[in-house]
């Protein structure tokens, strides 16, 4: 499936939503359990990424965008720069779902990071209004919270002073170029960029004691037509999280303008071409490419750009891929009547069984 700007082609995914507590979904539950398996198995069968298109593209004035993470709290978005200002202040941007900015976000402490340029090429959201910030060449994450506030702006805490941990040692402008929370285990995934491109899985990360496991998750280089690593996403994280899918991961590469669905043993599931997006994001030929990407609760995909070496005319862009759910197919239609029949019928067996004084 090839996506453009102009937007792409939806596709088949049943997704079925529960909700505890209310007798009629208990009831649709029961006498639907034939069309569930069938959904499950409908689902199973196909990747998630056949079912997106383009819902925006928008021009944003966060420079070299470089990750993206989603606040599920407030339902924002945080764009992270990688290049610093002189004094040593990283300049990032929040945006709401359609794209408009709602804030100027300052983090002061670059220059502590030594010689090396300070470089937050993964973001990922961990809530209570914290997130965890990936530095590519130190391949450290680190917990920042909000530390200040004034309209239209906020402050977070100064890289100097954000519990670090560790995930693996210099590596130049090679290393650590994106992170993931999974809400649901607590579990983080990274991703090494190149030399040689690896999917971490981080566990039992204690940013208290700046301690966590790291394990490689499968040989990432076998990963077909990825030329270099940008970010992972999970989707446990969205409306799949009780899915047989939900484990599965979002892999990014930029380079490559393609995402990978795979499971968490390295089987590829599905992919998307982001190529018709290049003449946007790199309009000069300059190595501007996709750095970010993160999913709302509703299962949308979200991509951050940074423009290159384009000093003309440097740009970044937000692009939203919206999630359609797929129309069922004439059998599964046929099990819902089904189910809706048995539903119908219970609910008059209930009411037959009333007694009025």
């Amino acid at each position: 499936m090839v996506l453009s700007p102009s937007g792409g082609r939806g596709g088949m995914i049943l997704v079925v939503a529960t909700y505890r507590g209310i007798t009629m979904m208990k009831m649709f539950l029961r006498a639907g359990a034939a069309l569930l398996a069938v959904s499950a198995t409908s689902a199973n069968a196909a990747s998630i990424l056949d079912y997106y298109t383009t819902s925006y593209t928008k021009a944003i004035d966060t420079k070299e965008a470089s990750a993206v993470a989603y606040n599920w709290d407030t339902r924002t978005l945080m764009v992270t720069n990688d290049e610093e200002e002189d004094d040593g202040t990283n300049i990032w941007g929040e945006y709401d779902r359609d794209g408009n900015k709602t804030a100027t976000i300052l983090l002061s402490g670059c220059l502590s990071l030594g010689s090396a340029q300070c470089d937050p090429e993964g973001l990922t959201y961990v809530g209570g209004g914290q997130y965890v910030v990936g530095e590519e060449r130190y391949q450290d994450i680190a917990l920042l919270s909000e530390i200040g506030s004034a309209p239209g702006t906020r402050s977070y805490t100064p890289y100097q002073d954000a519990p670090t941990i560790s995930i693996g040692p210099d590596a130049g402008n090679s290393g650590l170029e994106g992170i993931a929370y999974n809400r649901v285990t607590g579990d983080y995934f990274g991703v090494k960029e190149r030399q040689s491109e690896t999917i971490w899985k981080i566990s039992g990360a204690n940013f208290g004691t700046e301690t966590a496991s790291v394990s490689t998750l499968f040989n990432a280089e076998a990963l077909p037509g990825m030329d270099r690593l940008s970010d992972v996403a999970v989707l446990s994280n969205s409306r799949f999280w009780n899915q047989p899918f939900g484990e599965n991961l979002l892999i990014l590469s930029g380079r490559s303008f393609k995402i990978l669905e795979v499971t968490q043993t390295g089987t590829v599931v599905g992919s998307l071409d982001l190529s018709g997006f290049k003449s946007l994001v790199d309009p000069r030929n300059t190595g501007g490419k996709f750095e970010g990407l993160t999913l709302d609760e509703e299962g949308n995909i979200y991509l951050v750009s940074d423009d290159g070496d384009n000093t003309i005319d440097p740009q970044s862009f937000l692009v939203k891929l919206g999630y359609s759910a797929p129309v069922p197919e004439p059998e599964t239609w046929a099990l819902m009547i089904l189910g809706f029949g048995l539903i119908g019928g219970a609910m008059r067996r209930r009411r037959g069984s009333v007694a009025f004084g």
